[in-house]
């Protein structure tokens, strides 16, 4: 005789596979709406260093960090820029984005800053945020980076995380950028539960998520100029007209000095 709570137990694992396996299977690693282009605060004191939002697509990627649950699931997006001369303190990053479920309000992001290394993100961040403070609105997620980062000039690539659990707020998307600038944007699922082959960054196209068409996203970063950045030559000052006259007039003299100590080692 088969035992009643053996059959128990069965149907309750089968049941929560089922309920698993139907979620699992609205997670979408694209997604494609109508072009949005909201308008960004500034904060008091921060500079518009970097903006890649004129231009946005209707298509985004995934990019979030999801509950344990769908942990295989998680996924990163990252874009690169470039960091003049005169270097950047970065404070915070508004993203242009969407959601799933219409999610609105305040979780928190990974943020990682890495050096460029031949095309793609480098391995080790100039600077890293494992929970950075995110305002979730309708079409944008604006992130303050809880201290600054001070970046020297070059060629940086920001790598972001969304926090949000899929149970009960659904999915965000990090709109694409149909211009983009440098290299193209890439995407990572380490998991590989979206099945794309791409453990480690691959661009769009690579990956075929985002529509695997536009090369950018759509983001700013803020801040102020300096910080960070390779240090200006100290300025010389050239001598003015009558400095001018005074050298001559003593080198002029020294001349005639030695002249005359010749001579007369002559005699």
């Amino acid at each position: 005789m088969i035992n009643r709570k053996s059959l128990l137990a069965s149907g309750i694992a089968a049941a929560i596979f089922t309920i698993s396996t139907a979620g699992a299977a609205n997670l979408q690693s694209s997604h494609a709406g109508v072009v949005a282009q909201p308008s960004f605060n500034v904060p008091t004191g921060s500079t518009i260093l970097f903006d890649q939002t004129a231009n946005p697509s209707a298509s985004g990627v995934t990019d979030q960090n999801f509950s344990s649950s769908y942990d295989s699931y998680d996924n990163e997006a990252a874009d690169d820029f470039v960091v003049p001369a005169s270097g950047w303190t970065l404070s915070s990053i508004n993203m242009v984005t969407s959601t799933s479920g219409g999610f609105t309000g305040t979780r928190t992001a990974s943020v990682n800053i890495y050096p460029d290394a031949a095309g793609m993100p480098g391995t080790v961040a100039a600077c890293s945020y494992a929970a950075a403070p995110a305002v979730i609105g309708a079409t944008s997620t604006a992130i303050t980076l809880p201290t600054t980062c001070s970046l020297t000039a070059g060629t940086y690539w920001v790598a972001i995380s969304v926090a949000l659990d899929f149970t009960p707020d659904g999915q965000i998307y990090w709109t694409n950028d149909t211009v983009g600038s440098l290299s193209d944007a890439v995407w990572r699922n380490p998991g590989d539960a979206f099945a794309t082959g791409c453990t480690d960054w691959g661009t769009l196209a690579t990956c075929g998520v985002g529509g695997g068409v536009d090369p950018g996203y759509s983001f700013q970063l803020l801040g102020a100029v300096g910080g960070g950045g390779t240090p200006l030559e100290p300025t010389v000052a050239l001598p003015t007209m009558s400095q001018w006259s005074a050298l001559l007039a003593v080198g002029g003299l020294a001349l005639l000095g030695l002249f005359g100590v010749r001579r007369r080692s002559r005699l």
